[in-house]
């Protein structure tokens, strides 16, 4: 071996001890201050989270800042999946959360896309005492609980509607401003990328005649260089500040490889003197071609996931925004967040129930369906309870209220709404600890093959090798299925499924549960079209099925619902 050899032996070996360092070295936290008994830290959201780890002691509540200093869809959001929260960052403006970190350990969130990730470090305090969230059968483990300013909280008080309204239109006019954006760009680049690719594919592949014009390098450098440096850029920023923050991700592996394709072509534009005949070809049409595409297929996920806030304002919707209570012999009409347990209301035929409450006198038909997906209104008489935003039908209840705010039904619905989607599935965690190693792995691979091709490749073997590894980052971009997939699917799976599954009372628990539902536990079952025949009593135990619904089971005909009845007698 000569000297030259074993130097770039050597340089390849602290090239991959470098690179494993910048991926995988420590880094560097931050600690929380104590201040008025309360720890407080910022992070600033650009195109990372800086810092990425932040140290907190157990026990003492956290004021987290999160200042956004830029737009776009994928930092948009930020979930902390152990604390089962996930909120909305607006663009350039700042969001407080507030979390209490009961238990020791690391937790990790992510931003709504699960592309960039932060630590949260929490530390045992030995004057504090452990304190371990208990497990409840069915649901994932809550590191502590956590209150969102300027929101409301994921826990759903229902007088705090308007805010969550108000957050979910901010999101809705940032995602449309995006997707403007996107098929600006778009645009741009299919109408200066096709001719070129064109030309490539009928002349090399089909043998076919083109114009000169398009076959000149410099005509192809010149349609593509806008595709480059405008169609890319949302890409490229992305991905360089993502590895600014010692982290890579698909945007990353994309801006190194159309660089790569790019900048070749562009030395053999130029200077083509400097490479041998053999090796002389452009890739000018791979890099607009990748952009492109995956620009497009950005436009598509985020026109996608514009509707997946829907199910929470469609939720939102169904509660009432006034109550009719009776106090001191009066009937005043107030906003519902101000009713209190225990005062008496008086609805009214047609109007929606504003909380859930127990009747005291009157007799009416109230449609559950919204809760139960019974079609059939229930005859509710005194002592009888009644569910929040269900509609009274025909008569007339005074009813007194029993639960309020968050404690609610509908409230409930949407916090375990809201925590679904903060979960993460077991799989996507597999996922995203592969995909974390892909990205070092591919430039490490391309780092190898340029030392072996100079060692022991052909003649000339700097320029072979140089191609070779330019060739490893280009062909790589296409073997990035983890976390660019999974996280679309996690966006995106759960909208439709919240919004078929509401009208049929299916209601999600998780992440590590997104396959699986859970139901009232009735007394019977009554058919496919009469799940909840037995009575319903509000705050029932849930139990979880795989399927549903069941398979048809005889109806019970202790049911009081006209339709289980009739479908009893025909059993």
């Amino acid at each position: 071996m000569h000297v030259e050899d074993l130097v770039a032996v050597l340089a390849a070996i602290a090239a991959l001890a470098g690179l494993g360092w910048f991926f995988f070295g420590p880094r560097k936290g931050q600690a929380a201050e104590l201040a008025g008994g309360v720890q407080r830290a910022t992070v600033m959201v650009r195109g990372g989270y800086s810092p990425e780890v932040i140290r907190v002691r157990q026990g003492v509540s956290l004021e987290l800042t999160l200042d956004r200093q830029e737009s776009g869809d994928c930092t948009s959001r930020v979930v902390f999946p152990d604390f089962q929260v996930s909120a909305a960052l607006p663009a350039y403006q700042r969001t407080i959360l507030r979390l209490d970190p009961a238990e020791a350990g690391q937790f990790g969130f992510a931003c709504g896309m699960n592309m960039i990730h932060g630590t949260l470090v929490v530390e045992p305090a030995s004057s504090v005492p452990a304190v371990n969230g208990s497990r409840v059968e069915g649901q994932d483990q809550v590191a502590g609980s956590a209150i969102v300013t300027g929101q409301s909280q994921a826990a759903g008080v229902v007088g705090g509607a308007e805010a969550v309204l108000d957050a979910q239109d901010a999101e809705a006019a940032e995602r449309r401003a995006e997707i403007r954006d996107l098929a600006r760009r778009v645009i741009a680049g299919a109408v200066l990328t096709l001719p070129v690719l064109y030309a490539v594919m009928a002349h090399e592949v089909f043998g076919l005649r083109v114009p000169a014009v398009l076959l000149s390098h410099w005509v192809q450098a010149a349609l593509i260089t806008p595709v480059m440096f405008y169609t890319g850029w949302p890409i490229h920023r992305t991905g360089w500040l993502a590895l600014s923050h010692r982290s890579a991700d698909m945007n990353s592996l994309i801006t190194l490889g159309t660089i790569a394709a790019y900048g070749y072509s562009l030395v053999v534009t130029l200077v083509p003197g400097l490479l041998p005949v053999g090796v002389r070809g452009v890739y000018f049409e791979t890099a607009g071609v990748i952009l492109t595409l995956i620009l497009l297929g950005r436009l598509i996920e985020t026109r996608a996931k514009a509707g997946t806030g829907q199910a929470i304002r469609e939720l939102l919707g169904l509660q009432a925004r006034t109550a009719r209570v009776v106090r001191d012999g009066t009937a005043s009409e107030i906003p519902v967040e101000q009713v209190v347990v225990g005062d008496e209301l008086v609805i009214r035929p047609g109007e929606k129930i504003p909380v859930d409450a127990v009747v005291l006198s009157g007799s009416s038909a109230v449609d559950e369906s919204m809760v139960t997906g019974e079609p059939m209104p229930v005859t509710k008489r005194a002592g009888e309870p009644v569910i929040g935003a269900t509609i009274n039908t025909t008569g007339s209840l005074r009813v007194r209220a029993a639960k309020v705010g968050s404690d609610t039904m509908l409230a409930q619905i949407i916090k375990m709404v809201q925590r679904a989607q903060a979960s993460r599935a077991p799989i996507q965690r597999l996922a995203d600890a592969v995909s974390g190693f892909f990205v070092p792995a591919v430039i490490a691979i391309a780092i190898i093959t340029f030392a072996v091709w100079l060692v022991a490749g052909p003649a000339p073997a700097f320029t072979l090798a140089l191609v070779s590894a330019i060739a490893v980052l280009i062909i790589a971009r296409s073997a990035w299925p983890p976390r660019c997939r999974s996280r679309w699917a996690r966006e995106k799976a759960p909208a439709p499924g919240f919004s078929s599954g509401r009208p049929r009372h299916w209601k999600p628990r998780g992440g590590s549960t997104r396959s699986c539902w859970i139901r009232p536990a009735p007394s019977r079952w009554a058919s496919p079209l009469s799940p909840t025949s037995g009575q319903r009593v509000p705050g029932q135990a849930m139990t979880c099925s795989r399927w549903w619904p069941p398979p048809n089971r005889k109806a019970s005909t202790r049911s009081r619902r006209p339709s289980s009845r009739a479908l009893a007698s025909d059993a």
